[in-house]
């Protein structure tokens, strides 16, 4: 089974509080947080319905934790054509969400997705001390697959989603894999991955999005300023991306990293 995890952090949060700390009674900065945590779940089950709006099924998302400033959310996608929907509907909330209430703040929201494989390599554990209600049993998370996953929120930025290698892979190969423009920005060294060797830094924006990056930030990040100047990277790029790091892995580690392969409903299984 697989799993995707998405995550919104929301930029610039450190450097508001404190400014609005020395400002009346130095809580002005909590209704804005109130409200993301509230209203920020809800757009995105909004997007994620009118992504699947024309579907048979509709995944369910649900809230997995909070972190700080950090909304994570996961769900099971049943095949590479909904994770490509689940992106779209992740990055569109985004950019609703900053639209409706972060126009004339100082905030942005920056977005990760990542696929994890269970039951292996990765694990679900039942945290009981966690529940709030009597009956419920929280889940928690654990692997591989999830550390790569919180690694490389590192790279989020605003008005895209920074995404894992596995999931490029997997839209890469989805029927509606147009509907999403992946932007190959750099590589950066992530502690505990590739052993040592820089992890691609891969984003993602719904194909028919204006452009989003504020001025100030294609000056100040050279990945923005090259994902504008350079637009969004052919397939074929990525695919030998893809690729390179897999021989790597093979054999320089003698690591195989296969692609994640969807299951096929049991009716579409081909009998023995």
């Amino acid at each position: 089974m697989i799993r995707m995890f998405m995550s919104t952090d929301v930029a610039g949060s450190t450097a508001f509080k404190a400014s609005s700390s020395g400002k009346g009674d130095g809580t002005g900065w909590l209704d804005v947080f109130r409200a993301f945590f509230s209203s920020y779940p809800i757009m995105v089950m909004g997007q994620v319905g009118m992504e699947f709006l024309d579907e048979d099924t509709l995944p369910e998302v649900a809230v997995w934790k909070f972190m700080g400033d950090e909304a994570i959310f996961t769900c099971k996608p049943s095949s590479p054509e909904e994770v490509t929907l689940l992106v779209r509907a992740h990055f569109n909330a985004m950019a609703a969400y900053e639209q409706e209430y972060l126009a004339d703040l100082p905030l942005r929201l920056k977005g990760t997705a990542w696929l994890a494989r269970f039951p292996s390599p990765n694990i679900e554990v039942e945290v009981p001390e966690l529940a709030k209600d009597v009956g419920t049993t929280p889940t928690d998370f654990i692997g591989p697959d999830i550390d790569l996953g919180f690694r490389i929120t590192k790279f989020a930025s605003p008005s895209a989603v920074a995404v894992s290698l596995d999931l490029l892979d997997v839209v890469l190969r989805a029927d509606n894999r147009d509907l999403l423009d992946f932007y190959l920005v750099g590589r950066e060294e992530l502690k505990g991955v590739l052993f040592g060797r820089p992890y691609p830094v891969v984003w993602a924006r719904a194909s028919e999005a204006p452009p989003g990056f504020m001025p100030w930030e294609i000056d100040d990040s050279p990945m923005v300023a090259k994902a504008v100047a350079e637009g969004p990277t052919a397939p074929a790029a990525l695919n030998e991306t893809i690729d390179a790091v897999r021989l790597y892995l093979r054999k320089m580690h003698g690591a195989a990293r296969p692609p994640l392969v969807f299951d096929r409903p049991p009716e579409l299984k081909v009998a023995s």
